[in-house]
């Protein structure tokens, strides 16, 4: 990584603060990564296989080379300070048996919605897993390796792989309830990079998938802070040198916040410029009142303010998490006859109907975000992988 000239103390500090972007030039994102295949002998074994893989995949929805995602995951993560060769590699590879499944359903038009779609699809990915770590194993032979990094690299991708049998919920959950502290650890830090490589393009995504990207992301952070709370204490946060999981762990939070934020904006710019601070203020009332923001609150059909918008935010996307597409919609259009009768003096059509159920989503999630990073205490209780884990 390159040292930039610090101008002043004031500018030293906003080098630390600053947002990370990500970097779409394929060709500036590999000249970073030779320095690291030059440095680790795994890496520069991993990197070309991985980049024949992914220029057999199709553009990303934004129109970037696909290629440039795992780069800009490890780029991160070199952001953060990480320097284990393990963990840059499992982060070079962190989709590489998922995409190889994926290109495999697509060529076979195989339909991963049924039993026996997804049974072909866990065989190929156990005969693909097998074959990766054959060749890793069969490299660290060669070059005399210690065969014990091979296996912690194919380890972390295996915990990071999603399989076609399970839920996204449930690959998050698996990171966290793992036993081996050092895999976890890897993993987390991984998904963390790769959660903030893809957050940055929030705006590609259509208006009804924004929020629960955003809301991925937050279920994600929502697990690591306490996953660190129960490992520091009340020492969380409190080294003078941020580690690397810490630092991408707020990194991670800032850039959620900036794309909950960025859909606030996106929504009033539908015209819901005059009832938006009106929302803003009902979840005040919500926070500071009934102590809305630090648990997982359920609707009162009592209520008739506002507030009553923000009850159930985080339940209402806990259900798409799980697929309980139903209770998901059902929750919805309890928000939109809401919204007809408050605001019907103003009689906002459809779409902004829509957009004004969004912008208070977006709004009281980018809330909950700025919590996980400055209330050391904080996190949703009732919203965490040990609670889910049950269900």
């Amino acid at each position: 990584m390159v040292k930039r000239k610090v101008h002043s103390p004031e500018h030293r500090v906003y080098i630390k603060l600053e947002p990370w972007t990500r970097i779409t030039d394929l060709r500036l994102l590999e000249h970073i990564m030779l320095l690291i295949q030059k440095k680790y002998a795994l890496f520069s074994f991993l990197y070309p296989k991985t980049k024949a893989l992914y220029n057999k995949m199709p553009l990303r929805k934004n129109g970037e080379n696909p290629f440039t995602h795992p780069l800009n995951t490890v780029l991160n993560l070199l952001r953060a300070g990480v320097k284990d060769e393990i963990i840059l590699c499992a982060a070079l590879v962190h989709d590489y048996v998922e995409e190889h499944v994926d290109l495999y359903r697509d060529e076979h038009k195989i339909n991963e919605m049924k039993q026996d779609g997804i049974k072909i699809l866990d065989n190929f990915e156990k005969k693909t897993f097998e074959e990766f770590e054959n060749e890793i194993q069969a490299f660290c032979k060669k070059r005399k390796i210690d065969p014990k990094k091979g296996d912690k690299i194919v380890d972390t991708t295996r915990l990071l792989t999603r399989h076609k049998r399970d839920f996204y919920y449930r690959s998050i959950i698996n990171i966290f309830t793992h036993q081996n502290t050092e895999i976890k650890e890897n993993a987390i830090l991984i998904k963390l990079a790769d959660r903030l490589h893809n957050i940055l393009t929030i705006g590609n995504f259509n208006e009804t998938e924004r929020n629960y990207q955003c809301f991925k992301n937050m279920f994600i952070l929502n697990s690591v802070k306490r996953y660190l709370k129960n490992k520091h204490g009340k020492m969380i946060f409190a080294d003078d040198v941020i580690n690397p999981l810490d630092k991408l762990f707020k990194k991670n939070a800032k850039a959620t916040y900036t794309a909950f934020l960025k859909i606030c904006h996106l929504c009033t710019a539908k015209g819901l410029g005059d009832v938006t601070p009106m929302i803003q203020l009902s979840l005040k009332k919500f926070a500071l009142e009934t102590e809305g923001m630090w648990e997982v609150t359920k609707l009162n059909k009592r209520e008739k303010h506002p507030l009553c918008l923000f009850q159930g935010v985080i339940r209402k996307y806990d259900y798409r998490l799980h697929h309980e597409m139903n209770k998901f919609k059902k929750r919805t259009l309890k928000e939109t006859e809401y919204v007809k009768k408050f605001f019907v003096e103003y009689k906002f059509n459809d779409e902004q109907v829509n957009a004004l159920i969004d912008y208070k989503d977006a709004y009281g999630m980018k809330e909950v975000i700025a919590y996980l990073l400055y209330e050391k205490d904080y996190s949703i209780a009732g919203f965490e992988y040990s609670g889910l884990f049950e269900r």
